[in-house]
C-alpha cells in the first residue's frame, strides 16, 4: 500500500490546497523560494530566488531580532511577487517519532497518535500539530506503523503571524527533510535512501523510505564559508563520519527491515562534498551522488530550468514544498 499523508494545514478546504503557490523556505542561512506554473508540455520553473541572512538572525529556527527579519522578508516577498505560499519548519524545531498503529483509517490513526502524543513527546496534545506518514511494510517488516512528525502549536501560530504581517498567505506548512524527500526521491519509489542536507553551520541526514521519513538527525559543523580549497578537504571531514555513523546505525537496527540503496546529497556545497566523497572512495557505502531536485516536477531533457545543477542544490527544500499537493 502506497503511503498516506496527513499534514496540518491553516486552511483545511482541499480545493485551497490546490491553488497556485510559491515553495518559501526559511532557514537559519536564507530565504529561498520556486514556483511552477503548467503549460502544454508540463511544469517548468516560474520563479526562483534566494537572499542570504545575516549571520544569527535566525538560530535554529528562532527569529533573534523579528524587526530587521521582517524587512528582509517583506522585501523578499515584494521583489518576488508572492502571495501564496507553502513554507518549511526546521527539523530543530521537530519530535519524530513511530508508533504501531491499529488500522489504515485516517481518523482512528489521528485519534490513536493523540493518544500516545504526551509518551512521545514533553508537550501536551493541546498545544502541538502534527502529521503522519504510513511507514512501506519493507521497512516495518509487514507491521503497521506510522511516523509522525510533531511541532508546537505556538511556533506555528507565531510564524504565521510573521508572514501574514509581510501580505504572505501561508497555505500549509512542512518539515524540511519531508520536503526534500518530495523533491528528490522518486514518486513510484519504495526504495531507502540515505539524504544528506549540506547547510552553512549544519549537517542534516534523514532516512527515506518509499518517500516517508524515517529518521531525522541534525548535528552543527564550521561548513565551508571563508575556508581555503586547500582546507576544503579536512573541514568536509564530519560530513563523512555523519553519513557513516548514520548509514551504520540504519544497518544494525533491528526493527528496520530495508537497506539504504542510494546516499544523495543537496544543499549549497553538495557538489563539493559530493567530488571529495569520490575522489576518497570511501568503502563500504553504497552510491553517492547528488540528488536531483526537478526528479518529480520535470524532466530536464524536455525542460532546461534557468537554475545551474550545482545552484540548484540549494533549492531542495523549496521544490519540494512547491509542487502541488
Amino acid at each position: 500500500m502506497r503511503h498516506q499523508s496527513l499534514f496540518y494545514t491553516l486552511f483545511p478546504p482541499p480545493k485551497f490546497l490546490t491553488m497556485p503557490h510559491a515553495g518559501l523556505e526559511i532557514s537559519d542561512d536564507a530565504l529561498r523560494c520556486i514556483e511552477y506554473k503548467s503549460g502544454p508540455r508540463g511544469m517548468s520553473v516560474s520563479k526562483s530566488a534566494s537572499v542570504d541572512l545575516p549571520l544569527n538572525l535566525i538560530e535554529d529556527g528562532n527569529v533573534k531580532d523579528e524587526k530587521q527579519f521582517l524587512q528582509i522578508l517583506k522585501a523578499f516577498v515584494r521583489a518576488n511577487r508572492l502571495s501564496y505560499v507553502k513554507v518549511s519548519l526546521p527539523e530543530e524545531k521537530v519530535y519524530l517519532f513511530q508508533l504501531d498503529v491499529p488500522s489504515t483509517e485516517v481518523r482512528a490513526i489521528t485519534q490513536h497518535v493523540e493518544f500516545k502524543l504526551e509518551e512521545n513527546v514533553p508537550l501536551p496534545a493541546s498545544e502541538v500539530v502534527f502529521y503522519f506518514d504510513i511507514l512501506p511494510a519493507s521497512v516495518t517488516g509487514n507491521v503497521l506503523r506510522a511516523s509522525v512528525s510533531v511541532v508546537p502549536k505556538i511556533y506555528v501560530e507565531k510564524m504565521s503571524s510573521m508572514l501574514r504581517s509581510v501580505n504572505l498567505t501561508p497555505m500549509a506548512f512542512e518539515v524540511a527533510p519531508k520536503s526534500i524527500a518530495k523533491a528528490i526521491v522518486p514518486d513510484d519509489s519504495e526504495d531507502t535512501y540515505l539524504i544528506v542536507h549540506i547547510m552553512n553551520r549544519k549537517i542534516g541526514t534523514y532516512i527515506v523510505s518509499g518517500g516517508v521519513v524515517c529518521f531525522s538527525s541534525t548535528i552543527p559543523w564550521d561548513g565551508l564559508r571563508g575556508i581555503p580549497n586547500a582546507a576544503v578537504g579536512t573541514s568536509i571531514g564530519p560530513v563523512f563520519k555523519e553519513i557513516e555513523r548514520v548509514y551504520a546505525y540504519w544497518a544494525t537496527r533491528p526493527d528496520a527491515h530495508s537497506t539504504i540503496g542510494e546516499i544523495m546529497l543537496v544543499g549549497k556545497d553538495a557538489a563539493i562534498v559530493e567530488n571529495l566523497f569520490h575522489a576518497n572512495s570511501a568503502s563500504g557505502l553504497p552510491p553517492v551522488l547528488c540528488g536531483n531536485i526537478w526528479q518529480n516536477a520535470f524532466d530536464i531533457n524536455k525542460h532546461v530550468p534557468s537554475i545551474a545543477r550545482e545552484e540548484s542544490l540549494a533549492y531542495a527544500v523549496a521544490a519540494g514544498l512547491a509542487l502541488p499537493s
